[in-house]
């Protein structure tokens, strides 16, 4: 691979990342292998703050549409439950939000994951690498749950 395609490909994939809500930029320089210069670069030129938040703007008021689409379809469900169309249109948007939301099963294993992984660190005597571990843990749990809302 080149070095300005490589150079392009990590561009992208940071750009991506920092869309997901990595908006540190000396971590993505560490994860993407630039400096954390380059990623600011990156950021400034390409307006990827503005991106940022334009995104997250559309997906509260998106939620919110959901919410109030399936008020009103409750609404007029309530009024007349013989109409299957209503019943459709209220499964459908309550399998659209139950799609968006994680999985019991997604949380359960990333708890057995986690706890995999303390048992592990306990084993090979890593304990003060688990209390960083247990920081980040923590600091990420925290950044979710702003992020996720």
């Amino acid at each position: 691979m080149s070095n300005a395609l490589e150079f392009r490909v990590k561009r992208d994939n940071c750009k991506e990342t920092y869309l997901n809500g990595n908006t540190d930029p000396i971590e993505l320089a560490v994860i993407f292998g630039v400096s954390d210069i380059t990623v600011r670069k990156w950021i400034k030129s390409g307006k990827w703050e503005d991106l940022f938040k334009e995104e997250r703007k559309l997906d509260h008021e998106i939620g919110i549409a959901r919410k109030r689409a399936l008020i009103q379809a409750l609404r007029e469900y309530a009024k007349n439950p013989a109409d299957t169309a209503l019943q459709s249109l209220v499964s459908l948007i309550k399998q659209n939000q139950k799609d968006n939301e994680p999985s019991k099963e997604l949380n359960d294993y990333i708890v057995r994951f986690l706890d995999q992984v303390t048992d592990f660190m306990i084993e090979k005597g890593h304990e003060t690498l688990l209390k960083q571990f247990q920081g980040i843990v923590l600091d990420l749990a925290d950044y979710l749950r702003v992020r996720n809302g």
